[in-house]
């Protein structure tokens, strides 16, 4: 039996053919797979910030509904040792210099920062103007 070389070369070529046509398609089939875990690993990633968030809202309004729970607890401990109005009394008066301090704070802070930005602006605007002014 003879062998026919042009036939025997053809199945070889149809081979590697078909050996990268199913690479390609495997290398396609990984990538979207990939991709499909990676939305997949993101959703979940956005779900649990979701959640944490929440959490931490539910956290920060918890303790702002404790602070008046604070105050009356200080009122009513002061109270068993001054009269009731008096244990009011300073308990208003240290709430008010710790709100007076924090504004001050804040005001020296805010002060202390120049706004830098408002004058680059101005300079920017004046800039535009003259060259307007040029082109005319």
């Amino acid at each position: 039996m003879m062998v026919d070389p042009e036939k025997s070369e053809k199945p070889d070529q149809e081979s590697v053919t078909g050996i990268i046509g199913r690479l390609l398609q495997h290398i396609v089939a990984l990538l979207e797979a990939r991709m499909d875990l990676t939305r997949q690993e993101i959703r979940g990633a956005l779900r649990d910030v979701a959640i944490s968030l929440l959490l931490l809202v539910a956290a920060l309004s918890l303790l702002l509904l404790m602070i008046p729970i604070a105050v009356a607890v200080l009122i009513l401990v002061l109270a068993q040792i001054l009269a009731p109005w008096l244990a009011t009394a300073i308990v208003l008066v240290i709430m008010v210099a710790v709100v007076a301090t924090l504004v001050l704070v804040a005001r020296l802070r805010l002060k202390r920062r120049r706004l830098n930005f408002l004058t680059s602006l101005r300079e920017d605007w004046k800039a535009i103007r003259q060259a307007l002014e040029r082109q005319r």
